[in-house]
């Protein structure tokens, strides 16, 4: 469906360009017809690309309910270390919250991910999670910042 979206965009362009070069006296409709839906076919083959390359990453995505750990340093330098049992979305939204730093709350428990806290084990790629977030199968209610 992307590949036939370019091509039509890719003639479409091809016309445009034909048009500008050669007067007529049907031009000015023309052109504008083709101006005006040129940029909808390039967002709309645009959109469908990043759709079809999440699915793609998607593929060996687990959403089971798995122990994943985090590992943090506190304000005294000693290393602390957290096992929890999230499923695959609620890990992305984790993975989603490490990544952006700050100090974020799990409101499933009393575990604070803090910045620079480093994921150990079976976490979902970066990759992943914002490909969840582009299909808009992430919502991450139950990760929110600690001030909120």
């Amino acid at each position: 469906m992307t590949s036939l979206y370019l091509i039509i965009s890719i003639l479409m362009g091809l016309a445009l360009m034909a048009l500008l070069l050669r007067p007529g006296p049907a031009r000015p409709v023309a052109l504008w017809l083709l101006a005006a839906l040129l940029p909808v076919l390039v967002s709309v083959t645009a959109a469908l690309y990043g759709q079809a390359q999440a699915q793609h990453t998607l593929s060996d995505f687990n959403p089971a309910m798995q122990d994943r750990a985090l590992a943090w340093r506190d304000a005294g330098g000693a290393e602390n270390t957290s096992t929890l049992s999230l499923s695959g979305l609620d890990a992305a939204c984790v993975v989603r919250a490490a990544q952006r730093g700050g100090t974020y709350q799990l409101s499933t428990s009393t575990l604070f991910v803090p910045h620079q806290a480093q994921l150990l084990g079976p976490w979902p790629s970066k990759a992943q999670a914002d490909a969840l977030m582009l299909s808009g199968q992430l919502s991450c209610r139950r990760v929110s910042r600690a001030d909120e």
